[in-house]
């Protein structure tokens, strides 16, 4: 669509003949006044609402309209956006209404081709003040697009800092946002609130100079509005990735890439200096990776950060890990409902014992193991921990961190811990067999031992420990249950609409397809993604007699997962479909987690599986003694 076709104009207008800009047709332009008329104004006033005026038009029902105000309550959102957001109404239905309500021409601003001449008419502070994108100049007039063009405030100011002529015309909200990200230099799009706040990095010591004054304030400033952008955007991750054009930035939001900016490649030193000044790392080693950490206060909010550097051919590429100290939830309740909750609740309470939570990087582990041994320290029991390296600082609890330099490993660390009259040990993580096997004899000598392992389910973690030396009957007496966990993603709940099953994905819910599935349409709440927040599913494996039987007779993982099943064990795939049929989470978002979901067995997803041929006969070998 070109410029004639994402304008649409009045019949009271005059030509004007546009300035040498690349632009080959007459575009018909209406002749404002400086600032609305008080007559306009109480017109206005009399004008029907935007509502009646699609009711009127055939375009909306009342059913509809009184929904959509309903969530208008909720959202505080322009009822237009509302109808558009819910799919009761196109974008151009509500321009055409917004037109006739306000006198004023729409135009769709993301079908616009803006003229480059236009953009430093305003600067960004005032074309974000009043949500107004300068679309085309022409002689002596700028054309602006705004969601409130009778504003006669803004009117004045736009008119007083563009030095002309200001017509208006009337576009919607969330494209005017998405021109101002596009066209101005604030490539993190913050909004005014956010980009209002204060950022404070909790310096170590005293700053270096860098050579480079100016350099060192433009990495300061951009240091600091990616951080306030990664909090406001609920970052987990922020990539800084240098390559031979731009300075790549990218977040990680609930688990998923995005990339936010592309700045210039010059400022790529200076960044990382900057970062590496306040993670207390050596600005003039270049070739070889480092680690540090800082804090920083956003908006009140105190943040642990980590810092790493990786030395690429482009530059050093810098990720930080932000830890949010406030969001940090320290109860088992917040983190899991139902059976699955009381069962892992009654196990960590037990005196003694191995309890293992398994899953990959960023599936919440270390946020499941903090949340138990919080609430093991309130009864006052004494947890002591080795970590690498301790994420969040946790009140009552002994926390240690190892250091491979100085010879300080998970298995010298979990050693010396015995010696420290523990009740609960809680090791970062199990990577070779002689931490495991020292982790065992400890559950074996009256201690509860939390730790995690990197496999892909419940029943293998226990293949796993067989495999790297533990015998079948140390294995059955030390470990107490199993905990697999994934994050999914929650669909947007300002935005979710209702989607067909494809028909490949049918056979996963079995007999039992559910009415109606969800997905994300994008909206400002969600960042246009889709998904907001996260939410874990669990599967628990209990050592009961069964289950103990089937690992003395080397039973294969097949076995043990039927077996575990039938007493009841929900896989990780049933639970991510139960939530996918609850509305919480989409399809898309279960196959990402679990890309063979579309494959023939996982039409077993839906249902307990019946016990194979196989298991039969070895249920019945195990019926002889062992």
């Amino acid at each position: 669509m070109g410029e004639t076709e994402g304008l649409k104009t009045s019949v009271d207008a005059t030509e004007v003949e546009p300035e040498s800009s690349g632009i080959d047709t007459t575009i018909q332009w209406p002749q404002w006044p400086r600032a609305v008329s008080g007559e306009q104004r109480a017109r206005l006033r009399k004008s029907p609402a935007l509502g009646e005026i699609l009711i009127a038009q055939n375009l909306l029902t009342p059913d509809r309209l009184q929904e959509a105000i309903e969530q208008q309550r909720q959202s505080r959102k322009r009822i237009g956006l509302i109808l558009i957001d819910m799919g009761f109404a196109s974008p151009d239905t509500i321009l055409d209404a917004l037109s006739a309500q306000l006198g004023v021409p729409p135009t769709r601003v993301n079908s616009y081709t803006i003229t480059p001449e236009a953009i430093p008419c305003l600067s960004e502070k005032i074309a974000r003040r009043y949500a107004a994108v300068p679309m085309l100049k022409t002689g002596s007039a700028l054309v602006v697009a705004t969601a409130n063009p009778l504003d006669l405030k803004a009117l004045d100011d736009l008119r007083f800092a563009a030095g002309c002529k200001i017509q208006t015309m009337v576009g919607l909200e969330n494209e005017i946002q998405a021109a101002l990200d596009k066209y101005y230099g604030n490539r993190f799009g913050l909004r005014e609130e956010e980009e209002s706040g204060t950022v404070v990095v909790d310096l170590p010591g005293p700053q270096l100079d860098l050579n480079d004054e100016l350099a060192q304030k433009s990495a300061t400033s951009i240091v600091d509005r990616i951080i306030a952008r990664a909090v406001a955007d609920r970052t987990s991750d922020v990539h800084l990735e240098p390559t031979k054009h731009a300075l790549r930035v990218r977040f990680r939001i609930d688990g998923a890439f995005h990339e936010v900016a592309n700045l210039l490649p010059a400022l790529a030193p200076a960044v990382a200096a900057r970062l590496k000044v306040l993670s207390c790392m050596d600005i003039a080693v270049h070739r070889v990776p480092q680690d540090g950490r800082f804090s920083a206060t956003v908006n009140g909010r105190g943040l642990d950060i980590r810092a790493s550097t990786y030395p690429t051919i482009w530059g050093e590429k810098t990720v930080l890990r932000l830890l949010d100290r406030t969001a940090l939830q320290l109860s088992l309740s917040s983190l899991m409902t139902g059976k699955t909750a009381d069962a892992f609740g009654g196990l960590i309470r037990r005196p003694e014992g191995m309890i293992l939570v398994t899953g990959p990087t960023g599936s919440g582990k270390t946020s499941t193991l903090y949340a138990g041994i919080t609430e093991l320290a309130e009864l006052g029991k004494n947890v002591t921990t080795i970590e690498d390296p301790v994420e969040y600082w946790l009140p009552g609890v002994n926390q240690g961190q190892t250091n491979l330099k100085a010879g300080f490993t998970f298995a010298r660390g979990l050693r010396a811990i015995l010696r420290q009259d523990p009740d609960v040990i809680m090791v970062g993580e199990i990577r070779d067999p002689e931490t495991l096997e020292t982790a065992v004899e400890a559950a074996l000598t009256g201690h509860m031992v939390l730790s995690t392992m990197h496999t892909n389910n419940s029943v293998a973690t226990l293949t796993r420990m067989l495999e790297m030396g533990i015998e079948p009957y140390v294995l059955t007496s030390a470990v107490t249950g199993v905990l697999a966990q994934r994050l999914v993603r929650r669909v947007c709940e300002k935005c979710k609409q209702p989607t067909p099953i494809p028909e490949n994905l049918k056979p996963a819910f079995g007999g039992n397809l559910p009415k109606t599935v969800y997905r994300g349409t994008g909206c400002p709440d969600c960042r246009g993604i889709g998904y907001r927040g996260r939410t874990g599913i669990y599967e628990l494996l209990t050592m009961d007699q069964q289950v103990r039987r089937l690992l003395y007779a080397k039973a294969s993982e097949d076995e043990i997962q039927s077996a575990a099943s039938d007493q009841g064990m929900a896989t990780l795939r049933e639970q991510a479909l139960e939530l996918v049929r609850e509305g919480t989470t989409t399809l898309d978002e279960v196959i990402r987690v679990f890309q063979d979901l579309g494959s023939p067995q996982a039409g077993q997803a839906g249902r307990s599986k019946p016990r194979t041929r196989r298991a039969s006969r070895t249920s019945a070998r195990l019926e002889r003694p062992v």
